[in-house]
């Protein structure tokens, strides 16, 4: 065995010894030249003893080390287990006085039921009340007055539905008073001086006045009316105001100092103000016909120009027919009455059948003169229903378009529809009837002035029959009674 074991030492040293660098077995000369290196069996007997001895010396280090390690770690988990037990332990005194505890909270839950009793319903009530104000003062604009009402409201509410404790005579004072207070604020008239949000989103800071709680009031340089953003607790201005007198009234109320003065105020606390806003103007009641109310507007101001400018005309013909009337010997060129004049003029010698002729045809043209323009009062008249009708089919087209995609869950999305729909309808009608009533007006001027000169040359062909047969040159008759009035 021993021996084994010492053929192994020397495979080992020589391993080790095949492992050294070349260096260590050579042996430099005084020339510097290397020696061979001594490959005796002594010689590595040596070597091999003194390498397992340092392997030796090694190998006895790390077991020392190793030993340390395992004597620490050994403490360590005894310390663990201490710890561990001493968890233990605790773990089960704290389960055991947790199940004391709710024990104890199960036996002071019975308690606190018996103690209320009859009280629960009447706490009942109180949380119900507190629950209600809580919208009623957020809603209020005295919240400006008074903030953060809603706050002890809700914490109130929130003891009286858990029960988890008794309230105290001083939280039902308190909820009295607040009552109180909010029906004592409901008909105050007080200034007061705020931060209040603008239509763009910035906030100034103005003069109100709050009128109970029905309305606030601006009372700077500017008078109007103030909505209450419940959402952001405060003030904002509408951003649309009441037409009419209503902001002179605003204005004079909140300059007055003392006696009585007239005021508009909304009774929903400005739910009806804020419905004002939604209304929509003159001009977004026009925008909703689209292109076919445009149009139809356009027909209705090209019709009311060209009544205007034709009536003007006819005003001008008369004036210069009755200035011709009242100077018949000498005929002018600028109205009916006086071409007529000068036809008859230039044709009395010839036989009257000739004049009667030439009269008549003078007439013709002077008719188609004083109607010129007038047939397109009739046209705007009879299309701008039809157009209405478009729109109104357009309108419909557009709201089952609508119904089509969204459906009718939303009446919005179809409100563009129907809008565009009735909207066309009146602008149509609102066009044809003034177009209808100035075109009788201009055709009754017009027939009253054709009228005139039929009269004068049925007058003039008289005349020119009686010079044909009593040989007399008569001169031209005035002009007959019934001749209209300058314009």
């Amino acid at each position: 065995m021993a021996r084994l074991q010492a053929i192994g030492a020397v495979r080992a040293g020589l391993v080790a010894l095949m492992m050294l660098p070349v260096s260590g077995l050579a042996q430099q000369d005084g020339a510097g030249e290397q020696s061979a290196p001594d490959y005796s069996l002594p010689a590595v007997v040596e070597r091999m003893q003194a390498y397992q001895a340092e392997a030796r010396e090694a190998l006895e280090a790390r077991e020392a080390a190793y030993a340390g390690r395992l004597a620490d770690a050994r403490q360590r988990l005894d310390q663990a287990r201490n710890r561990l037990a001493g968890l233990e332990t605790e773990g089960g005194r704290l389960e055991a006085s947790f199940d004391d505890n709710k024990a104890e909270l199960n036996r002071k839950a019975e308690l606190l039921n018996d103690k209320i009793g009859a009280l629960k319903e009447l706490l009942g009530v109180f949380q119900q009340n507190a629950s209600d104000l809580i919208g009623a003062f957020v809603t209020s604009p005295t919240s400006i007055q008074y903030p953060d009402r809603d706050v002890w409201l809700e914490g109130f509410a929130n003891r009286m539905r858990n029960a988890s404790e008794v309230s105290s005579v001083d939280d039902i004072r308190a909820l009295w008073f607040e009552i109180q207070r909010e029906i004592a604020a409901s008909d105050d008239i007080v200034r007061l001086r705020t931060e209040v949000a603008d239509p763009d989103g910035s906030v100034t800071e103005r003069d109100l006045v709050r009128v109970g709680t029905f309305n606030l009031l601006d009372a700077g340089a500017d008078p109007a009316y103030l909505a209450w953003d419940a959402g952001r607790q405060q003030p904002r201005v509408l951003a649309r105001q009441p037409a009419g007198g209503e902001l002179e009234r605003v204005a004079g109320y909140v300059a007055a100092e003392q006696g009585l003065h007239a005021l508009a105020v909304d009774p929903t606390g400005g739910t009806l103000l804020e419905l004002l806003v939604e209304k929509p103007t003159l001009r977004e009641r026009i925008d909703q016909g689209g292109l076919v109310g445009y149009t139809i507007l356009f027909l209705g101001a090209l019709s009311l120009l060209l009544a205007l400018v034709k009536l003007a005309d006819l005003g001008l013909i008369s004036l210069r027919m009755a200035s011709q009337d009242r100077d018949p010997g000498q005929p002018r060129a600028d109205n009916p009455l006086g071409r007529l004049l000068a036809t008859w003029s230039a044709h009395r010698h010839d036989d009257p059948e000739t004049v009667q002729m030439r009269l008549h045809d003078r007439v013709a043209k002077e008719t188609a003169r004083i109607e010129r323009f007038s047939v397109f009062l009739v046209i705007i008249a009879a299309v701008a229903p039809l157009m209405g009708l478009l729109g109104t089919v357009v309108g419909m087209i557009n709201t089952f378009q609508a119904i089509t995609l969204f459906g009718t869950g939303d009446p919005q999305t179809m409100a563009g529809g129907i809008s565009q729909a009735l909207i066309t309808t009146v602008l149509g009608l609102v066009v044809a009837v003034p177009a209808v009533l100035l075109h009788a007006l201009v055709a009754a001027r017009g027939r009253a002035l054709v009228t005139v000169l039929r009269q004068r040359s049925a007058a003039l062909s008289g005349d020119a029959l009686a010079m044909r047969h009593g040989g007399v040159r008569a001169a031209p008759p005035s002009m007959p009674a019934a001749a209209p009035s300058p314009a």
